[in-house]
């Protein structure tokens, strides 16, 4: 049985010891190995509190794949496309906070975020002429800022 496959078994399995049935969907994307679950009672269940539970699951679910395979994927784990329009928000973010940068003509931070909603960031405005971005501050306060290269 593939990786993917073991993933998905572990996932029914955790779902159906709790009476849920899940419609699990996966397949290579946003650079990872991309899971959407649906059709759950209650998403916001297994979102939690800003996505709290999501990447704990998320979590477990990587150390399981790397221990049958080391070189799989990173497994992103979404339920109900959570993940995908939060992916789509903080690139908006980014975009907006880079042309209000270049507009002031001054450098622009960013609320406190999570390190993954950081490195969304950093990639959306890497490529992105004249801006740069770095982080400051320390955990759980670490944020964002977007200036212009001097």
């Amino acid at each position: 049985m593939a990786t993917e496959d073991k993933v998905k078994d572990l996932l029914n399995k955790m779902f159906a010891s709790i009476g849920e049935t899940a419609m699990i969907n996966g397949g290579k994307r946003y650079g990872g190995y991309y899971i959407n679950i649906e059709h759950l009672s209650s998403p916001g269940l297994f979102i939690g509190r800003n996505g709290n539970v999501l990447r704990s699951v998320q979590y477990v679910l990587n150390v399981y794949a790397h221990k049958i395979d080391k070189n799989f994927p990173v497994i992103i784990l979404d339920v109900n496309g959570y993940k995908a329009k939060q992916y789509e928000i903080l690139k908006t973010i980014a975009l907006n906070a880079a042309l209000r940068a270049k507009r002031l003509r001054e450098p622009v931070e960013l609320k406190p975020m999570s390190a993954s909603a950081r490195r969304i960031i950093h990639m959306t405005l890497k490529n992105y002429p004249n801006i740069w971005t770095h982080s400051i501050g320390r955990e759980p306060r670490r944020r964002v800022v977007v200036d212009l290269k001097k």
